[in-house]
């Protein structure tokens, strides 16, 4: 078969209104809030309940009448002690003039309370407590509905679920939540690959590619599927395929896309479906295939690592947050200094840089290495036209950290 040599390449303003036009099928689906972090609201969420869904004491104290203690700020005024109102139970006092009853933080305000003396202002005597300090209404005590009201809108459909809307989502009693949902398929390819944890044999290195592609696409709320390794083999990764795309939503593959005599991604992509685009002027990632078959679009990805996931965030975690309905990435850009020359060449290119203050050291060592990334705190824009960055340039940093966010 006759090797696709990569001749028209697309240009990085191209490509990503290329994927800004690829639309990916979502599901809705009930998971456990618990498993919920990371994905996106399907729908809105109206509190069925108020919380609190009851008055409840701030401290540890006596509820009481807030008007038959207002003369303890000059001397301490004794009450009628009722008992104790214990948390999870209804109060089965009611506070009457010159009374008092005692509660716990988080239980129940009886009925005619409207403030809580803390202990520590107190004294206890015999069938009585004396208040030492005069409290205004509502003084160490919420009333009901004063975090969430019945019936309020707590998060809106499209918001990301973290560790603050699991919490609530716990607090208005929700068990299951309903997520937009999309499958992305994963395969790898290449005769050198070795699954993680098994023995390294002579020239094999160790698949990175699907593990740090299955964690990204976690990250942005989807569903990652992971084929496993097929070999370099015409036949066996084109059955591969054919599951992925019966099965999935989007497919990610990771190898197989350059000019050598094994790489027959695009043919196969061209055989079953229709390719999109086939190589990128854009660098980590010169050699990507995208295309559809039977309406499943198929991103064929670098084998090189850093190639990899820099297509990755640049073009398929906006377009896969798109269609889940979540916001688009925002992107933390800060200011630095270039500490040394950074050649570039003749592509548009997202170079790996770190961090030390504002000054901004390369962090690039090839495509193929995946620490290149792991060590990088962000990467800066080199526009095709610019070949080289000089020392002491001021240039803007799109970090990391935020780039999922």
């Amino acid at each position: 078969m006759p090797r696709k040599i990569l001749h028209d390449l697309l240009s990085i303003e191209d490509a990503r209104k290329l994927f800004e036009g690829i639309d990916v099928r979502t599901h809705v689906r009930p998971i456990e809030i618990e498993r919920s972090t990371g994905r996106v609201l399907a729908e809105d969420i109206v509190s069925a309940t108020a919380v609190p869904n009851f008055p409840k004491a701030l401290k540890d104290g006596y509820a009481v009448r807030s008007e038959d203690v207002l003369s303890a700020i000059e001397k301490p005024v004794s009450l009628k002690l009722l008992g104790f109102s214990p948390v999870g139970q209804l109060p089965k006092y009611r506070v009457g003039e010159m009374e008092a009853v005692e509660v716990a933080t988080g239980g129940p305000i009886p009925e005619g309370a409207d403030a809580v003396v803390m202990v520590e202002d107190t004294e206890l005597q015999e069938g009585n407590v004396l208040i030492k300090v005069a409290v205004s209404a509502d003084e160490n005590l919420i009333h009901a509905g004063f975090d969430i009201h019945e019936d309020e809108l707590v998060l809106r459909k499209g918001s990301r679920i973290w560790v603050r809307e699991v919490g609530v989502l716990a607090a208005i009693g929700m068990r299951n939540v309903d997520v937009r949902s999309m499958k992305v398929g994963i395969i790898s390819t290449g005769n050198e690959l070795t699954v993680p944890g098994e023995p390294l044999g002579p020239g094999k290195i160790y698949d990175c590619n699907s593990y740090s592609l299955y964690a990204s696409i976690t990250d942005c709320g989807a569903d990652a599927v992971p084929y496993g390794i097929v070999r370099d083999d015409r036949e066996a990764f084109s059955g591969a395929v054919d599951r992925a795309i019966a099965e999935c939503d989007l497919v990610l593959t990771s190898g197989s896309t350059s000019a050598g005599p094994d790489d027959f991604m695009f043919n196969i992509i061209e055989e079953k479906g229709k390719v999109l685009a086939h190589g990128l002027s854009f660098k980590p990632g010169k050699p990507v295939v995208a295309g559809i078959i039977n309406e499943i679009p198929i991103v064929a990805l670098p084998g090189n690592p850093t190639s990899s996931l820099m297509v990755f965030y640049e073009f398929l975690l906006p377009l896969i947050r798109r269609c889940l309905g979540a916001p688009a990435p925002v992107r933390q850009v800060v200011p630095g200094v270039l500490e040394e020359d950074v050649n570039s060449g003749s592509r548009h290119e997202l170079h790996a840089v770190r961090l030390e203050g504002n000054k901004v050291f390369s962090a690039s060592k090839t495509s193929a290495s995946i620490t290149t990334l792991a060590a990088a705190d962000g990467f800066i824009e080199i526009p095709a036209e610019v070949p080289m960055v000089s020392k002491g340039a001021g240039v803007e940093v799109v970090l990391f950290e935020d780039v999922c966010r």
